[in-house]
């Protein structure tokens, strides 16, 4: 069986921003570092990327974090690629799509700034996966402020070749994905056979700013996220909008992923957006959906078939979605045929993604 981990990460090194065009060499991120005894604990350190403090997960990897993970450092930055092949190898894993870290929040304000960083983040990405001898793939990221850049990008990223998708939050700093400044790039992505891949995330200025001055209760495990900008609602309300759209119509070649929220929420949508549009003919043809290890899968096999379902590791990250040995969990949990698992691991995947 071959196994295609839809899912993993990249904590991102000083090397990202290596191609970074000179013109922005005064704007370049660097790295700070914080006492262990603050509020952020063992997240102590962070990049400034203009003119503020930028971390997630665990990423700058100088972090205390980065060593607590049970993955050597340079594996989850991807300086050292046959230590990372080694790691999959070691959890039976064949191929991995690696998305960023450091994109899962706003990267910079300005625009231009946060464009020229996408394109070194690409250019280090595509440097490092086509090392890999065809293991390893990445998640493009796109500077959605400018539609006509981004379309520039995607050829780009295409040519540079290990590229699986075009990265994309449930929002667009305040953008929906139904977006009509969009379509280029949705047109683009669709003849490149690069599918949109949803995921979780929150770079939405009007959520983060809402989000300011509640508690965070889950502060000690991760300071860096507030709860009450979770990415899960995010990520659903971009399905909406993105499958309410025109968009699937518009472009009958584009494919879509979500990842990283499980899979219990499609026979819900299934039955609420299968009312209203061709969501179920979509379900498995054209929309994917990376369901957790402990999800009920049999609940959802059973209301919308195995067809559309994929997986993944979420390796390096250290939260609930990781989840390193899937065929192992799958196979344990005893509830799954070996044709659903095989579908989930394999097939699926394979549709879902051109791997070039």
């Amino acid at each position: 069986m071959l196994v295609i981990d839809c899912d993993a990460h990249v904590e991102e090194p000083e090397e990202a921003w290596s191609y970074l065009d000179p013109a922005f060499h005064r704007k370049r991120p660097f790295i700070v570092e914080f006492p262990e005894d603050t509020v952020f604990g063992s997240h102590n350190a962070a990049w400034v990327i203009d003119y503020k403090l930028r971390l997630y997960g665990a990423t700058p990897t100088i972090m205390k974090r980065s060593s607590q993970k049970g993955a050597p450092v340079p594996t989850q930055d991807l300086t050292d690629v046959n230590g990372r092949i080694a790691s999959m190898d070691e959890a039976g894993i064949d191929r991995q799509i690696i998305f960023p870290t450091i994109w899962q929040g706003p990267v910079a304000e300005d625009p231009e700034l946060e464009s020229a960083l996408a394109t070194s983040w690409n250019t280090y990405m595509a440097t490092q996966c086509s090392k890999s001898k065809g293991r390893l793939f990445f998640a493009a990221v796109i500077p959605y402020r400018r539609p006509a850049d981004a379309v520039a990008e995607l050829r780009r990223v295409k040519t540079l070749g290990s590229a699986a998708g075009v990265y994309t939050h449930g929002i667009e700093w305040d953008m929906p994905l139904s977006n009509p400044e969009f379509w280029p790039i949705y047109q683009e992505a669709a003849r490149l056979e690069l599918p949109l891949l949803i995921h979780t995330g929150n770079v939405s200025p009007a959520i983060r700013f809402m989000a300011e001055g509640f508690p965070r209760p889950n502060q000690v495990q991760f300071p860096q996220n507030n709860p009450y900008g979770a990415g899960l609602n995010q990520v659903l309300y971009g399905v909406t909008q993105l499958f309410g759209s025109s968009a699937m119509d518009d472009f009958p070649k584009l494919k879509v992923a979500v990842l990283e929220i499980g899979s219990e929420w499609v026979p819900m949508f299934s039955k609420e957006l299968g009312e209203r549009t061709k969501f179920n003919d979509w379900l498995g043809d054209r929309l994917f959906v990376a369901c957790a290890v402990g999800d009920d899968i049999t609940h959802v096999v059973n209301r919308v078939g195995d067809d559309c379902l994929i997986s993944a590791t979420d390796y390096p990250h250290g939260d609930a979605f990781r989840a390193d040995c899937l065929e192992e969990l799958l196979v344990a949990r005893g509830d799954l045929t070996s044709a659903t698992i095989d579908k989930i691991l394999t097939s699926n995947p394979q549709r879902a993604f051109t791997f070039a």
